[in-house]
């Protein structure tokens, strides 16, 4: 029987726990988290804050009994405080008695996710009840809570206009907040989309009643009696009841360093294709992690949710006796944000220079169904290839619907093939007037890039 601890019980954890556990009935499988929840979804936090989840249990893809019953020791509210890499052994604090159990492993999986620096960034902002940042699941409830107690017409100020900043802008203002956006950049999505593409969702936005102010970098927060009353930033001062901090995450990587394992250049442990660590008795999964990009061959630390999973689920096959390669990811991302979906997949024309690409670019506004079907609307789209091969790299939309979104995991299915400008104007699409024009804008930017490339066979 081959004991597997896993430390960290979210997504990416409990998937792995999930798949050794039933590939191998034998291994005895335990998860250790100093929280109460386990497979939670972080991503749907700002929709509790908004309202358009009721519970925060709704957030559990399932509840700790489901896996009690599939054979995994849970053990929650519990901290890992020590790991001894040589004796292949950790020690775990009970949160509500201090108590201490050391355990032995013979496979261990981190899956110990990413942590705020906001209060690193700002360490004022501890001693303030109305400061809020992600940090476990229950923030999305206290958010709410407390946004719910101060009532319509207060003021919120958010900080960070990322997609995390930007979607609980969007949920407090459906709790009748007035809400001011912050950025230290001088765009909003500034880490997702070009600045042509950034000014439509920021338009959009502020048409929405959202005060959004960017290269506006904070400084500091002015705290009495325990509540911040102010934050000052580079371009000004704002006044508010209540500030929510959507900025700066780092991978949790403490019992990574105990264990002296490989790290990247963000901190997270550089693992490879079956998210093995630099100890190859020890995996790691998630957002701690560091992995490698397709576009550029290069590690990159990408916290997204369908990473994690996929990496879970990797990891559980190998350590099921099934071997399993999670090969890497192209970095796409999407997020809707009142009636605007933004959307990005690889590498945009600068990343792509610095990468050593020579890249050529396309932007293109079209519609989403047919041409005489009243009631579609606009997308905007970028795509970005190698001057030297056709090889895509990348592309960014903004629209008003879901196709915006669909459109790059196209691309996105590409990408993770190294397709080319070619396979992009050669792929089959489904057609229909009330859902796309008979020239998909796929094919449009495809054929605006083969301006330069040719027509060459594919």
């Amino acid at each position: 029987m081959t004991r597997i601890v896993i430390v960290g019980s979210g997504a990416a954890g409990m998937a792995a726990a999930s798949r050794a556990k039933r590939l191998k009935p034998s291994n005895e499988v335990i998860v250790i988290d100093s929280s109460r929840w386990v497979s939670f979804a972080f991503c749907g936090l700002p929709y509790l804050v908004g309202g358009e989840v009721k519970e925060l249990d709704d957030l559990l893809y399932y509840p700790p009994s489901e896996f009690t019953k599939r054979g995994i020791d849970l053990r929650l509210g519990k901290t890992v405080v020590e790991v001894d890499r040589d004796l292949k052994r950790l020690t775990y604090v009970d949160n509500k008695t201090g108590s201490r159990e050391t355990i032995e492993w013979d496979k261990l999986v981190l899956a110990t996710g990413a942590r705020s620096k906001a209060p690193k960034l700002w360490p004022e902002i501890k001693e303030a009840r109305n400061v809020f940042y992600i940090v476990h699941m229950e923030s999305g409830q206290q958010i709410r809570d407390y946004a719910t107690s101060l009532g319509p017409g207060r003021r919120a100020v958010v900080v960070g206009a990322g997609y995390v900043g930007l979607e609980m802008a969007d949920n407090l203002t459906k709790l009748g907040l007035k809400v001011t956006v912050v950025e230290a950049l001088n765009q909003v999505a500034p880490r997702v989309l070009d600045p042509e593409l950034a000014s439509i969702l920021e338009n959009s936005i502020r048409s929405k009643g959202v005060e959004v102010v960017t290269g506006a970098a904070v400084e500091k927060f002015n705290i009495k009696d325990g509540l911040a009353t102010e934050v000052i930033t580079s371009k000004g001062t704002y006044q508010a009841d209540m500030f929510v901090v959507g900025v700066g995450i780092e991978p949790n990587n403490d019992l990574a360093l105990q264990l002296r394992l490989g790290l990247g250049r963000s901190g997270g442990v550089v693992v490879d294709e079956r998210t093995l660590t630099s100890n190859p008795d020890v995996y790691a999964v998630g957002d701690v992690t560091e992995h490698k990009d397709l576009v550029t061959g290069q590690l990159v630390w990408r916290p997204f949710a369908q990473i994690a999973n996929k990496m879970g689920h990797v990891a559980g096959s190998n350590l099921g006796g099934v071997e399993s390669v999670f090969p890497g990811s192209v970095g796409t991302s999407a997020f809707k944000v009142f009636d605007t979906v933004a959307a990005r997949t690889g590498l945009s024309a600068s990343e792509a220079a610095s990468a050593g690409f020579k890249p050529v670019e396309v932007s293109l506004e079209a519609g989403t169904k047919a041409h005489y079907i009243p009631g579609g609307s606009k997308l905007t789209l970028k795509v970005v290839a190698d001057e030297k091969t056709g090889r895509l790299l990348g592309a960014q939309s903004v629209g008003f619907d879901e196709t915006a979104f669909w459109r790059i995991n196209v691309v996105a299915s590409l990408l993770t093939r190294q397709g080319t400008v070619w396979d992009l104007f050669a792929a089959d699409y489904g057609y229909q007037p009330l859902l796309s024009p008979v020239w998909d804008p796929l094919v449009v930017a495809a054929r605006l890039l083969m301006r330069t490339f040719g027509e060459k066979p594919w």
